[in-house]
């Protein structure tokens, strides 16, 4: 997988958890959504040793047990694009 491609899945994957922090005042979002940005800045500059994102999906539903959330099968794809990336 591509640079690029991998950028595009975190940015839209960052997209949709700011868009639940916000449509739906999960506040504790904050930590993910951090890690998300470092990962896409650690991509960007070509310094990423190491995945932020790695358990996001069970940080997530340690938070809000929402399993029937489809934002998790994204987030699961992003957390597997860059264990891709840095495996590279």
């Amino acid at each position: 997988m591509k640079k690029k491609e991998i950028l595009n899945i975190l940015r839209e994957t960052l997209s949709y958890l700011e868009r639940e922090k916000v449509v739906f005042h999960k506040v504790e979002l904050n930590d993910i959504i951090d890690k998300y940005k470092k990962t896409i800045l650690g991509i960007e500059i070509d310094a990423l040793v190491y995945n932020e994102i790695h358990n996001s999906v069970k940080a997530y539903l340690e938070m809000y047990n929402d399993y029937d959330n489809p934002l998790l099968y994204q987030m699961s794809d992003a957390e597997e694009a860059v264990e891709n990336y840095l495996s590279l």
